[in-house]
């Protein structure tokens, strides 16, 4: 009986430290997530830090670089912007193509998946404040 109280101590420690491993990463990336992806400027200024720690920047270097920074990170938000609607354009050419080939049941049922699956994602783009 004592080896099968060795084997199950072992069994929960190790379960335990994955669970505790699991809430530890979730934490960590939801930090950096708000951090670096909420708010443009600390987004910025984290990869100045970065640079500077990196590349051992002067002061005069970041005051040059917080500019180009600057115009770096405005051109690849807006191509996410652009990238997210060519994708819903290509997401909704899809399901039209498929309504076309199913019936009239289907076709309704394939709206209503269709309109939980945008109603789960913006659920949760409002939980995680994205825009």
């Amino acid at each position: 009986m004592k080896k099968w109280r060795l084997v199950g101590g072992v069994v929960l420690v190790f379960a335990l430290g994955v669970l505790a491993g699991s809430l530890g990463t979730q934490v960590y990336h939801r930090y950096w997530t708000e951090r670096l992806w909420k708010d443009p400027s600390a987004r910025r200024t984290a990869f100045l830090e970065k640079l500077t720690k990196e590349l051992h920047l002067s002061q005069a270097q970041q005051k040059e670089f917080l500019p180009i920074i600057e115009e770096a990170d405005k051109k690849v938000e807006a191509a996410r912007q652009n990238m997210r609607a060519d994708i819903k354009k290509i997401l909704d050419e899809g399901f039209a193509r498929m309504k076309e080939k199913l019936n009239p049941g289907q076709q309704q049922m394939l709206e209503e998946l269709r309109a939980k699956h945008e109603r789960r994602s913006e659920e949760w783009k409002r939980r995680n404040h994205l825009r």
